[in-house]
């Protein structure tokens, strides 16, 4: 639980302060849900916590809660989780009625569907999702056991294996967008009565991202350098449009996240790291779209919007950072259009035995390699400025992936050019994520962002280091800055 939180004020939104204040969230649950009919008591609500916030300034504020109720024998669980969606002022009875509407039962309205008219707001207890129509047919056991599986298991020549158990867990959801379940089935063979289990992983989507991001796996998942073992992905199993899910195959290993940047062996992985990435930019795939990502002077621009009047101090500085970023931009050499990730963070670098796979590939587009590259180390910096790690470890980490991945791309790389999208990504996307996720205790290091990255335009202090390509981790130990 997060005890504080710097709310910033948007005249859009007046009630952001009590979608954001778990004790004030607890009591509308409490008057708003349903008991069984019965007045709802002071402890009926153990718990209300915050999992997650997203902002945009002026568009729209959702925040989803873990709600804890007591357990109540004989009686159904409640949903654990709920996510409200702040409307602006007098909408948010007309977006009830048309959830209502399309998520009725047996005509009956949906209690799991509620509208807080006191904060201009909805909230959809899980399963339920404004744009996820289809997620609680998506996570419904018998529709998995009865269709989904037996279609999946066929491919794996398992189809003589009976079902005999089965375990839903739901691993990520992010609200209005996706939601990734793991599944495990635990099978008998009808024959010789031996038994195994398979673990496959649904994603179901909010728009048409789902089938376009399985065509391109389909590809990826045909194309030589993952043939050749060059490239380690989840298989793409399948794709079910009456759900919008895309099925993916497990993978055994672990995030990159599990292990500290601290750990000796991360440079070693982040190499790795850099050589996956750098491999899957240079497969071409067919029909890709090109990333929505707006210009990146855009985006700063966006980015300055939001920090400078929640930060003023940092005005000045922003500015300066805009105009270099901006000279600098116009002497940069042009690359060939990449097949990128996305979001090539250390989350979706999965380590798989002495491999670095990929994992979470329903993003690809096509556009400057860079990008990925950029935003990839721009988040090893952000751990930097929150005191995590050394600056020194953050540059021996970075040059170690751009090792690896410049031995595996055809075009050379221009340092300039890195240290320029580290830099711009060091804004946009981590400093704006300190702004909009409403933490207080990352707010001063918004300006410590803009300083790190107006450094590393002017001081070149990442290219400076290239000797630390050989050099070990444990050289470069946090809290020596």
């Amino acid at each position: 639980m997060i005890p504080k939180r710097h709310i910033p004020p948007d005249p859009l939104f007046p009630h952001m302060p009590t979608l954001c204040g778990e004790e004030a969230m607890k009591d509308i649950f409490k008057r708003h849900v349903e008991n069984d009919h019965q007045p709802a008591q002071d402890n009926w609500i153990q718990d209300c916590r915050i999992l997650h916030i997203r902002y945009k300034p002026g568009r729209y504020v959702m925040v989803l809660y873990e709600i804890l109720f007591p357990n109540r024998p004989g009686q159904p669980d409640e949903p654990e989780m709920w996510y409200v969606r702040a409307f602006k002022k007098g909408k948010s009875h007309s977006n009830f009625l048309e959830a209502q509407s399309l998520q009725t039962q047996e005509g009956q309205p949906n209690p799991l569907i509620l509208h807080f008219p006191e904060i201009e707001s909805v909230a959809w207890g899980f399963p339920y999702d404004r744009k996820m129509i289809s997620l609680p047919q998506a996570l419904d056991q018998d529709t998995l056991r009865s269709q989904v599986l037996p279609s999946l298991l066929g491919p794996h020549r398992m189809a003589e294996w009976d079902i005999v158990d089965l375990i839903l867990e739901v691993v990520h959801y992010v609200p209005e967008h996706t939601c990734t379940s793991q599944v495990t089935t635990h099978l008998h063979h009808r024959m010789t009565g031996k038994t195994t289990s398979l673990t496959v992983f649904g994603k179901t989507f909010a728009n048409h991202q789902g089938m376009l991001s399985y065509q391109a796996l389909q590809q990826l998942w045909n194309s030589p350098a993952r043939k050749i073992g060059a490239l380690v992905i989840p298989e793409p199993l399948a794709f079910d449009p009456e759900t919008n899910t895309l099925w993916q195959s497990s993978l055994i290993g672990i995030p990159l996240t599990h292990f500290p940047l601290s750990d000796p062996r991360m440079c070693g992985w982040m190499e790795k790291s850099g050589a996956t990435l750098a491999t899957l930019h240079g497969t071409p795939l067919m029909d890709l779209p090109i990333g929505q990502t707006p210009d990146i002077m855009e985006r700063l621009d966006h980015a300055t919007r939001i920090l400078a009047p929640l930060r003023p101090a940092c005005q000045e500085s922003l500015y300066q950072l805009s105009t270099i970023l901006a000279q600098q931009a116009s002497h940069f050499p042009s690359y060939p259009s990449a097949t990128l990730h996305g979001d090539p963070h250390r989350k979706n670098l999965f380590l798989q035995d002495e491999t670095v796979a990929l994992i979470d590939l329903d993003s690809i587009t096509t556009g400057p390699p860079l990008y990925d590259v950029g935003s990839c180390l721009a988040s090893v910096w952000y751990r930097a400025a929150l005191g995590e790690i050394s600056t020194p470890l953050a540059k021996t980490l970075s040059i170690r992936f751009l090792k690896g991945y410049q031995q595996n791309v055809s075009w050379p790389l221009s340092e300039a050019e890195v240290v320029w999208y580290i830099a711009a990504f060091l804004v946009t996307e981590q400093a704006t994520r300190c702004a909009t996720t409403f933490k207080a205790d990352r707010l001063d290091i918004i300006e410590h962002l803009i300083h790190l990255a107006k450094s590393l335009l002017s001081r070149d202090i990442l290219f400076n280091g290239m000797q630390l390509q050989t050099k070990n981790c444990l050289s470069a130990q946090p809290g020596t800055h």
